[in-house]
């Protein structure tokens, strides 16, 4: 595993966002950059200032998420196709996607016959049937359609006319399970967006036994004053969790000098505050089922995290480094458990203004949620909007999410090894 400090990345905002198939199972991610350096201007600055160390440093970020048979996109500006930045990834995995600027002139589509020739997938970025594309229509193998700013019909006949073609058909910014199914019906095998991510409230459903106790046990974690007893008490009172935890502190990523082999001895160690953070992490990650369920515990671990690293550059953050971790994970609970924030809640004793910062009133906290989502997203307009508002350090902000997503990462594949 790299880390920040081995890699030029760490100037770059670095956003990776799954793609799913048709039976909502992660079919691979898109790496998605930035550079950050310009931020505090108008303009954030162009594609073309990605290099090939930078796309071959991406890949090398986020290769141990990637599981046999999954693919990974890369953006390729022009510059990049043409100085054959693609020849430090390997083909079985990485796929070429042509960014939407690019124009479809001599040199490039050579290039293009050249990497599919050496058997690399290509991938058209934003097709929204703009005239003047057909001849990287021809070469691509996936073709990628914009369905945010399409209506319906406008979408059914850019996808009829695909149809006919021998191209695989991937739905960007797919935002809600509505928009997920009406793509699904029109022929779309592959799906990009934040629908996984948005709470599907189904009046009178029941949260499962399981989950209710899990529930529980966070209420007894995550008040202000919770005491040692209770934090001991919610341990013991789950075999599975206690298990775990302790597999957790005794894996090389706690580099501690000696074995753990209770709970009282992990509490005396680390202190009763830091072990709750982890277990809370263990029950989010437990909550986290079906297709997406990683998907969900990577993106409330990695939010947590880099909330935290952020509050801890500020002179004046508007929660404790501890609350901002509490608001990163506890920010997809509605996702995961499918009722509504404001009433999770009223079930958790948190403080007032981490509870309104997830029910999405205004408050100070909000701001830094927001910051996070639009990371994800590569909203680079929006987010260079709300750093340079708030006086915000681009270089920072973009070493605390690489930070983050790695820290993250390492977590879930703990998690996922404890299951086992």
């Amino acid at each position: 595993m790299i880390t920040c400090t081995d890699v030029f990345l760490d100037s770059f905002f670095v956003a990776r966002q799954p793609v799913f198939d048709a039976q909502k199972n992660i079919w691979g991610y898109e790496l998605l950059f930035r550079n950050s350096e310009g931020t505090n201007t108008a303009d954030i600055g162009d594609d073309d200032a990605a290099t090939s160390q930078v796309i071959a440093d991406g890949f090398g970020l986020i290769q141990d998420d990637i599981e046999d048979g999954q693919r990974l996109l890369v953006n390729f500006p022009r510059n990049m196709l043409l100085e054959g930045a693609a020849d430090f990834l390997p083909p079985e995995i990485c796929v070429v996607e042509v960014l939407e600027h690019v124009q479809p002139e001599p040199d490039v589509l050579e290039a293009l016959r050249d990497l599919k020739d050496r058997g690399y997938v290509l991938a058209l970025d934003d097709y929204v049937g703009q005239e003047g594309f057909e001849p990287f229509i021809d070469l691509a193998d996936i073709v990628k359609v914009d369905c945010l700013d399409l209506d319906q019909d406008e979408l059914a006949n850019i996808a009829g006319n695909l149809k006919q073609l021998d191209v695989h058909l991937l739905a960007e910014k797919v935002e809600d399970n509505e928009m997920f199914d009406l793509c699904r019906n029109l022929g779309f095998e592959l799906f990009q967006g934040f629908f996984f991510s948005r709470p599907e409230i189904i009046p009178g459903k029941k949260i499962s036994t399981n989950n209710i106790n899990r529930l529980q046990l966070l209420s007894a974690i995550s008040g202000e004053e919770f005491e040692v007893e209770d934090l001991t008490k919610a341990i013991n009172s789950d075999v599975s969790v206690s298990y775990r935890l302790l597999k957790f502190m005794n894996s090389p990523a706690f580099g501690l000098p000696n074995e753990i082999n209770s709970i009282q001895q992990a509490i005396a160690l680390i202190g009763y505050r830091k072990l709750a953070g982890w277990l809370r992490m263990i029950l989010l990650s437990d909550m986290s089922s079906g297709p997406a369920g990683n998907e969900l515990a990577f993106l409330s671990i990695k939010r947590a995290k880099f909330l935290e690293l952020v509050c801890r550059d500020m002179k004046n953050c508007p929660l404790s480094a501890e609350s901002m971790f509490m608001l990163g994970l506890f920010s997809l609970l509605d996702v995961l458990l499918g009722r509504p924030m404001p009433e999770l809640m009223e079930e958790l004793p948190v403080e007032k203004d981490l509870v309104k910062a997830l029910i999405g009133e205004e408050c100070d906290a909000l701001v830094y949620l927001n910051l996070i989502k639009l990371l994800e997203k590569a909203d680079w307009d929006g987010l260079t909007k709300l750093i340079m508002d708030n006086k915000l350090s681009p270089i920072s902000v973009a070493r605390n999410h690489m930070a983050a997503m790695q820290w993250a990462n390492e977590i879930v594949v703990m998690g996922q090894a404890g299951n086992n």
